[in-house]
């Protein structure tokens, strides 16, 4: 039996390393997803701080101070909301980028398989056949 060389392992190699990059990139997005949730989380919890706040205080000055912060406060959130879904999207993008570089790579581990398998066949035969040859040769010197 002869060692088996995958006649395309080097593509098989290129699109394992693009699965790997893929990974790490949604990884990646993730974590920055998460990152932005979080700020936002904080975002809201300050909110939601300053607005306890202005209930409890009677001073128009302080009153008018919470007031602005809070619209400033209100115009980042909106901002931040609109970056979770930017980060959102880049998730589901980065998803849909490993999803088809795992199909490109299973394409290429199933043609591997289907090489070795046809190798397989081929070298059983040729086997099959030496054995065959043998068997008559050995008839053969019997029968004479």
């Amino acid at each position: 039996m002869s060692k088996f060389k995958f006649s395309m392992e080097k593509v098989l190699d290129w699109r394992s390393d693009t699965e790997e990059a893929k990974k790490k990139s949604l990884g990646d997005a993730q974590r920055e997803k998460s990152q932005q949730e979080l700020v936002l989380k904080e975002m809201i919890q300050e909110n939601i701080k300053i607005k306890n706040e202005s209930l409890t205080t009677t001073r128009i000055d302080i009153l008018r101070r919470q007031n602005m912060y809070k619209v400033m406060l209100d115009e980042r959130i909106i901002q931040q909301k609109n970056q979770v879904e930017t980060a959102t999207k880049l998730v589901e993008t980065a998803r849909l980028e490993l999803m088809e570089a795992h199909k490109d790579k299973k394409i290429m581990e199933k043609l591997k398989e289907k090489e070795f398998n046809l190798l397989m066949t081929q070298e059983k035969n040729e086997e099959q056949k030496q054995l065959d040859e043998m068997a008559t040769l050995s008839y053969g010197k019997s029968y004479y």
